[in-house]
């Protein structure tokens, strides 16, 4: 009965990772043909190709990110600037320091680019300076995901890769705390109903060990949880570091340093 059980989350840990790890192969495999797509020129289809990617709601930000950029290059071969400007800012909003190389792009698309990130950095000071920006936050407000299991609030924010590692984290650990736990208790009962001494100290060795490896499961479940609750929080409070230097007429030097919460 203990090898079956033992063998039953085995096998659903391991079907859980095949899963995702087909998940992240497919859609690397995607991206290639998209970018093949676009290099042979077929702009029309590359851009099909890569919204139709957009529509699902499994892809993580970097996947996200890189479709964009498709989306964008295909639209600007097609002579659609202003849509493939659209595209660009969305990127931004993921990813606001995203940068393409000067050296392998295209100039024409870069200069596409530059302006929509100059659009973009003025819509953000807008936002800032005419207080939406706080409203914005308040509406993304943190969810009760976040205090029921690790990582479902990041899947839910749309931070998949966070999530998925807190999530399968998380179960592998629970899990294992949860097995642990059942074994103990049948080798505890075990060991209480042993009557030969000889066999006595082998069985309770037994359950100290399941015991043992029952309390470093939850510990390590407890630790889990804790680092996804800080990982929510700092996305959702945007801690900011900033370090300036000002050199003024008396050749003065100033420091600043802010932490912004």
């Amino acid at each position: 009965m203990k090898i079956k059980k033992i063998l039953i989350v085995s096998i659903f840990f391991t079907v859980y990772a095949q899963y995702v790890y087909a998940q992240e192969g497919s859609k690397h495999t995607s991206l290639q043909s998209i970018e093949a797509l676009y290099n042979a020129g077929s702009y029309v289809t590359a851009e099909l190709e890569a919204r139709r990617i957009l529509e699902s709601r499994k892809i993580n930000d970097s996947v996200r990110v890189a479709v964009y950029k498709f989306i964008a290059f295909s639209l600007i071969a097609q002579g659609k600037t202003e849509l493939a400007k659209e595209q660009f800012i969305s990127l931004l909003k993921l990813e606001p320091g995203y940068d393409l190389d000067p050296v392998y792009t295209s100039p024409k698309i870069l200069v596409v680019f530059r302006e929509s990130r100059q659009n973009f950095l003025l819509s953000r000071k807008l936002y800032k300076d005419n207080g939406i920006e706080a409203a914005l936050k308040n509406n993304n407000a943190v969810t009760y995901r976040t205090i029921i299991f690790p990582g479902w609030e990041q899947i839910h924010q749309n931070r998949t890769t966070a999530g998925r590692i807190f999530l399968g984290a998380g179960i592998t650990t629970l899990g294992a705390g949860i097995v642990f736990e059942f074994l103990r208790s049948s080798a505890r009962r075990n060991y209480l109903s042993e009557t030969d001494p000889s066999e006595f100290n082998k069985k309770y060795d037994i359950y100290n060990r399941y015991y043992k490896a029952e309390v470093i499961s939850f510990i390590a479940f407890a630790v889990i949880y804790i680092a996804s609750e800080i990982d929510v929080l700092r996305a959702q409070n945007d801690l900011q570091f900033s370090f300036d230097s000002n050199s003024s007429v008396s050749q003065r030097t100033a420091f600043t340093f802010m932490i912004r919460f």
